[in-house]
């Protein structure tokens, strides 16, 4: 394994190029990243878990810092033609055959995959590269039928201001504990609330800074599970405790999506005069029968004991960043037409 550099004097010469976060919970930050920073991501990434590469599809839009990685700097590093699938998702061309490819994916993007990954063992072989968002069904259910293949797909553990911090290969049912394994340029620690602190040549500068960060401690939650490996738990903002009881709304968001299959499912939360703390629920139609009524049941079914919801709203749709995150921020009470008033749960 080729070691990665530090950005150089000609690098920082060159203009640094800026990134938003998605706005998941509050307003956007913008981190400015060095060219050099963004090459050595891209090939350290490449040499790691891609393999050769010699076409990309790339869905994930180039604003964002995963989109521009492995949409703009990889291919240009390589000299290999892109498919710019962010400009039109759900009318992507197929890839040219008997060239490797490298799927750049966002969360949606795994509905219009099965039509473009193919399956015959006589092709050279195409890796998926997720990395902005959950997993969905849709996901694991094309690399389990791919199972045999010459198809991979695998994961991208990071954030705006860490850049790609581990990786680890897709796992095809939601079940799987998959240790994550750290890249070769980064240093991690778990924190004693067991959030992970990341170090490296590669940390982003915040707008309005002269200095790239040093060290940055990232929402997330983890378990060491070997030399430079984690399991990941839940991201620290998620876990909340209602009346003394603690309750992971990522683990509520799984278990009401589990249960109503094709519903979109998000949880906020808000401050309780009584209980200190609760979370809403907002959640789309779906195509099952899916009300307040039958959401309490099924949490109460998979998460015994788990805090219910404060209320439940029923919307047409969840705003979402380009790179699938729900915006919180955007989340309102349905209108008067959809629902009077929120269902009170709990």
């Amino acid at each position: 394994m080729t070691p990665v550099s530090a950005p150089t004097a000609t690098d920082r010469a060159v203009a640094d190029v800026p990134f938003e976060t998605s706005g998941h919970s509050g307003d956007p930050v913008r981190w400015w990243r060095t060219p050099g920073q963004l090459r050595d991501e891209a090939l350290l990434v490449a040499r790691t878990a891609l393999g050769t590469v010699e076409q990309v599809v790339c869905f994930a839009p180039p604003r964002h810092l995963f989109g521009h990685l492995f949409g703009v700097v990889l291919p240009g590093l390589l000299g290999v033609p892109v498919v710019r699938a962010w400009d039109d998702p759900m009318s992507v061309p197929a890839p040219r055959p008997g060239l490797r490819t490298l799927f750049v994916c966002l969360p949606s993007s795994w509905l219009v995959m099965r039509s473009l990954v193919p399956s015959t063992t006589d092709h050279p072989g195409a890796v998926a590269l997720h990395g902005t968002g959950p997993v969905t069904d849709a996901a694991r259910t094309l690399v389990r039928d791919r199972r045999g293949t010459p198809f991979t797909a695998v994961e991208v553990f990071g954030s705006t201001e860490t850049g790609a911090v581990a990786l680890r290969h897709l796992a095809d049912h939601p079940g799987a504990r998959t240790p994550w394994q750290l890249l070769d340029d980064v240093v991690a620690d778990v924190e004693d609330d067991d959030r992970l602190t990341v170090r490296g040549p590669r940390l982003a500068r915040r707008d309005g800074c002269e200095r790239p960060l040093t060290a940055w401690t990232m929402d997330d939650t983890v378990t060491p599970a070997g030399p430079r490996s984690f399991l990941w738990r839940g991201r620290a903002s998620r876990m909340i405790k209602v009346n003394g009881v603690r309750c992971d709304l990522g683990a509520v968001e799984d278990a009401v999506a589990s249960a109503f299959p094709g519903t979109e499912v998000v949880c906020t939360t808000t401050g309780d005069p009584v209980r200190g703390e609760r979370y809403d629920l907002f959640h789309t139609a779906g195509p099952a029968r899916v009300d307040a009524r039958t959401i309490r049941t099924a949490l109460r079914a998979s998460l015994p004991g788990c805090p219910l919801p404060g209320a439940v709203h029923r919307v047409d749709r969840i705003a979402r960043s380009a790179t699938g995150k729900p915006l919180l921020n955007r989340l309102t009470a349905p209108p008067a037409t959809t629902s009077p008033t929120p269902t009170r749960v709990a």
